[in-house]
């Protein structure tokens, strides 16, 4: 099953990469402004392709209040109507793995709605997405059991979701990029009660001109009142394209101009072969927002996908301050960020 997950996404990537090819590159740089918009629960359902190629996923966290953090991610494979659904689950400890669970099923056991975000694996549910009347945001619950150990929790968002087309064509959705979660972890036969802060989005068409950047780096962090989602694309090694989203607790989201944006990310260290850093800053400065945050490796989780792309999932320490309308507010605490690299 795993020669043929490789198999399928190679295909899928040298299939896609015809289309992205023809396109040309002369418009990519013109979307990196590309203004955001909002988004409904149809959004966050399955879009697929039919018989032509696609990869679509979910991706869930977790920063829970007893040290413990929660990642799940769902990627959908497709070529011909052929392909298959990797699961992972990773469960943390202070950042360390307790749980790393990577499971394949074959497309026959991957059901979803087309009209709302409901996803089964092996006639399990998975994923339920609702509009929530109370908090008059969206809810979601998310199971899943392995024999490691499993999580079932409950999000609640308190920020506006959003969604932008990326240059390279594919469709990224911060459905929740601030959610209050409730719900039970379960760890070798002992099962915890949790509360914490969390996060969803949702990708879909992504194709093989994604593959052609050198890589990225994602993250989000917060304040009292504020969300920040933020991410930086690499085309190449020495060229890039940062991202900031503000959202306000409660409230609006607003897009930060990327020439308004400052990135670095330094003392870099060896980790499977490659240079990774281990620290990273970020600030902005506009009319409406000042923001300035480090963001200090905690600890590093490294996973490698189609057996060439290295991925690293960092909890970092982020400090800093952010101000907004004359308010300012500190930064402080622990949240997941991530390095991917093609090459």
């Amino acid at each position: 099953m795993r020669r043929l997950n490789t198999a399928l996404i190679i295909v899928l990537l040298c299939t896609l990469s015809y289309g992205g090819i023809a396109v040309g590159t002369s418009t990519v740089h013109d979307f990196w402004d590309s203004s955001l918009e909002d988004i409904t629960l149809r959004d966050d359902a399955f879009h697929g392709r039919g018989k032509l190629p696609f990869a679509e996923w979910w991706y869930f966290d977790a920063i829970l209040d007893n040290g413990y953090s929660v990642t799940i991610g769902v990627r959908v494979f497709s070529v011909l109507g052929r392909g298959n659904v990797n699961m992972r689950l990773n469960l943390y400890d202070q950042g360390s793995p307790v749980i790393t669970s990577y499971k394949i099923y074959p497309m026959k056991e991957f059901s979803a709605s087309a009209e709302t975000p409901i996803v089964a694996l092996g006639g399990k549910q998975l994923i339920v997405g609702s509009y929530d009347t109370i908090s008059n945001h969206f809810a979601y619950n998310v199971t899943y059991e392995t024999p490691q150990g499993a999580v079932s929790l409950h999000f609640v968002g308190c920020t506006q979701g959003w969604k932008r087309q990326q240059p390279t064509g594919d469709w990224w959705v911060v459905v929740l990029p601030r959610a209050n979660v409730t719900g039970t972890i379960t760890l070798e036969n002992t099962t915890m009660n949790v509360t914490g802060t969390g996060y969803h989005d949702h990708n879909w068409d992504v194709g093989a001109a994604v593959a052609l950047h050198f890589g990225w780096f994602w993250g989000t962090f917060e304040s009292s009142s504020h969300s920040v989602t933020w991410a930086v694309v690499y085309p190449t090694r020495l060229t890039q394209h940062p991202m900031i989203v503000v959202n306000e607790k409660n409230g609006g989201y607003l897009n930060i101009p990327p020439e308004t944006i400052w990135f670095s990310a330094q003392n870099k260290q060896v980790d499977h072969f490659r240079l990774i850093p281990r620290f990273l800053n970020i600030e902005t400065m506009t009319e409406k927002v000042f923001l300035v945050v480090n963001m200090e490796v905690l600890s590093v989780d490294h996973a490698r996908f189609v057996g060439f792309i290295n991925y690293w999932r960092y909890h970092v320490k982020c400090t800093g301050s952010i101000m907004m309308n004359g308010h300012m507010e500190t930064i402080d605490g622990v949240f997941i960020a991530e390095y991917l690299r093609f090459r």
